[in-house]
């Protein structure tokens, strides 16, 4: 079968024959992408002698992939719906390939397998591998993700870099894998780049560029910008000719033209040929909300704010609707960091977008509740959730990227007028967090606005005095307990927030601290939270601890491992569970305060019910929980210990069981 040439743009030399994909479909295709006007603008983005040669593409690559399934599209036999997609054991682990540092001779994807295997196999369905691409390596000196270009999302193709080892071994990890598409923006030091600013044919819009005489039409009032710096860079080649390349994220990486249909066909190529074709049932598409640029400077052209534009969410659509077409078992997972109402609209009015969207919010209110000992606002979050129950969200409470925090403007402030995003980064800041802000135009000025913070979970819950403590080596046992039990309690939202499916990034579930010697090498705030896991280290805290912070990796460890595995044995804990919050009674509270986190769960078809309890304090708390909730006169922990025996609660004379939580203890009670 001849392959459509991506750079031949005459339909007469195509002939679209419709194979797997019905005529529905590719109708629908077409629609979504056809460029029109309206109002007296130009929308949408091909013409129809464009969308031709994109249907043929589009048609050759199914037939590719019926060619080559990988194993989990040969394996799936599972008609995927709604409420079929992800069930209680659905977990995701969030790495680097590199994560885990080598000993001499080994392949990275051999140390990551090893690890992998040996840990958390048990615990996690699928394995986020953050991008393996060729990328810039900026600092020799270093290992792992700190020596690469924006920790390698600086990507400058996207094929697997072989030098991690050889892809085939990745199926040797007992995992699903989510691969990582860096969707917005390639290196401008890779081979795309250089073909574009060396004007090889067919390359020379493949980045999105401002010519001279517009540049002074470009209004960034309205435009939504990640970080601070001016967007457009100028490039020369090797003639002397320059371009000027608008660049979101950093001057090295630039935005690709997904309006020119080559680029939208290379896209979609390595969609289905380096992604899905090498094993990734699950795709991650990042900064997809960036992906069409709008700015106004062309003929007819509608100015718009270049974030999650009509456009954007349109090649979503279509990225949806051919995958249901020819891989059905593949999850698209858009990463959008926003406030909660931008991040629902990646789901699509009718359910045609994102399968599983990132739930930002959850990282933020997670730490948030734990500062303020007030279950409040994460509660607010949870209980709007409750209303949406076919909108499955990724909650999570530490990234590569560390916590965004842009959601903590939906909070509202503390008691003292205190803003809720100023009291998050004041706390992280005393813990050695950094902080990277992005930049908006108010009145024609930039104004800085934070956007992330940068620090390791373990770090951030941790308060400044306990840290030195554990580093000194001067932690008492009970104090070692007491952060345990605060992380534990932080975590305990995501595994129980309603219709949400959890995943922990490596560093959380090995419990990393802060890698201040990467900050100060390599100057990148990041790189805090990206430092790597030594197997031989860990190892040792698990089997023979024997220092405060080798006995601290071994409780969370295992305690987390404990709350994991019990979600997985209960079908309440379903993604697709019906949920209800807040309807306990706390003995002494305030009106104006949630000492504990409290979400009913039952699961899908109604056998059982668990309410999952979190005191979020360091004080007892004593909780009232009336039998017309739980529908049972006996309630038990399935989260006490095994020399508890499971710790069964019954009802009192009063119509209420009582349940006395100790300072920061996580209750799950089955009736």
């Amino acid at each position: 079968m001849a392959k459509a040439e991506i750079k031949d743009l005459n339909p007469s030399l195509h002939v679209v024959e419709e194979g797997k994909l019905d005529k529905e479909t590719l109708d629908r295709i077409d629609a979504l992408l056809v460029k029109h006007e309206w109002n007296g603008k130009y929308r949408g983005l091909y013409t129809l002698k464009e969308l031709k040669v994109i249907r043929q593409h589009l048609l050759d690559l199914a037939d590719w992939l019926e060619d080559n399934k990988p194993r989990f599209l040969q394996e799936a036999d599972v008609q995927f719906t709604h409420h079929s997609r992800f069930n209680e054991k659905t977990a995701l682990c969030i790495s680097y390939i590199d994560h885990v540092d080598l000993d001499e001779g080994e392949t990275a994807i051999e140390a990551l397998r090893d690890f992998y295997n040996e840990y958390l196999a048990d615990l996690y369905t699928h394995l986020h591998i953050l991008p393996h691409f060729p990328s810039p390596i900026i600092h020799e000196e270093l290992k792992g993700p700190a020596s690469r270009a924006d920790g390698g999302f600086e990507a400058m193709n996207y094929k697997m870099d072989t030098k991690y080892g050889d892809p085939a071994e990745l199926a040797n990890i007992k995992a699903d894998f989510m691969f990582d598409f860096v969707l917005n923006h390639l290196s401008a030091k890779g081979d795309f780049f250089e073909k574009f600013i060396e004007n090889e044919e067919g390359y020379e819009t493949f980045f999105v560029t401002i010519p001279d005489d517009k540049i002074d039409d470009v209004d960034l009032t309205p435009i939504f910008r990640p970080r601070e710096h001016y967007p457009i860079f100028p490039f020369t080649n090797s003639k002397g000719e320059t371009k000027n390349v608008w660049c979101t994220f950093s001057e090295t990486q630039a935005d690709i033209n997904i309006k020119d249909p080559r680029v939208f066909c290379i896209v979609m190529e390595a969609l289905i040929k380096d992604f899905i074709g090498q094993g990734a049932s699950w795709i991650r598409l990042d900064a997809l909300g960036y992906l069409v640029k709008m700015l106004g400077i062309e003929d007819k052209e509608c100015l718009t704010d270049c974030f999650g534009i009509e456009e954007t969410h349109n090649v979503l659509k279509v990225m949806r609707s051919y995958l249901s077409a020819i891989a059905p078992a593949v999850t698209l997972v858009p990463e959008i960091n926003a406030t909660k109402a931008v991040i629902e609209t990646y789901y699509g009015h009718n359910h045609d977008e994102g399968h599983l969207v990132y739930e930002f919010p959850s990282a933020p209110l997670s730490l948030f509740t734990m500062y303020a000992e007030d279950a409040t606002a994460i509660l607010k979050w949870s209980e709007e959730r409750t209303h949406k129950p076919d909108t499955i969200g990724l909650a999570f409470t530490n990234s590569h990227d560390g916590i965004g925090v842009l959601p903590m403007g939906d909070v509202a402030d503390m008691a003292n007028g205190t803003s809720a995003l100023d009291y998050i980064i004041h706390q992280i800041e005393r813990r050695g967090g950094g902080v990277n802000y992005k930049a908006k135009v108010v009145d024609g000025h930039n104004v800085r606005v934070p956007y992330e913070a940068c620090i390791t979970w373990m770090q951030a819950i941790m308060t400044p005095p306990e840290r030195a403590a554990l580093v000194g080596n001067r932690m008492t046992e009970a104090e070692i307990d007491l952060v345990v039990d605060r992380f534990i309690a932080s975590q305990s939202f995501i595994y129980s927030a309603p219709h949400c499916v959890p995943a922990d990034y490596m560093g959380v579930i090995t419990s990393l601290l802060n890698d201040e010697d990467l900050y100060e090498f390599a100057g990148h705030r990041r790189n805090k939270n990206r430092g790597l896991v030594n197997k031989h280290n860990f190892k040792k805290a698990l089997d023979n601890p024997e220092t405060n912070y080798e006995f601290l990796r071994n409780k969370v460890f295992y305690r987390k491992k404990q709350l994991i595995l019990a979600r997985q044995s209960h079908p309440a804990f379903s993604p697709y569970a019906l949920c209800q919050v807040d309807m306990i009674k706390i003995k002494g509270s305030k009106d104006d305060q949630k000492p504990v986190y409290s979400v009913l769960r039952q699961s899908p078809h109604c056998e059982k019910k668990v309410l999952c309890l979190t005191n979020t304090t360091p004080h007892e708390q004593i909780v009232h929980i009336p039998l017309s909730v739980v529908g049972s006169e006996t309630m038990t922990d399935i989260l006490a210990s095994e020399k508890e025996d499971g710790i069964v609660y019954q009802v009192r004379e009063d119509g209420f069981i009582c349940v006395v939580l100790d300072p920061y203890q996580v209750c799950w009670l089955e009736s």
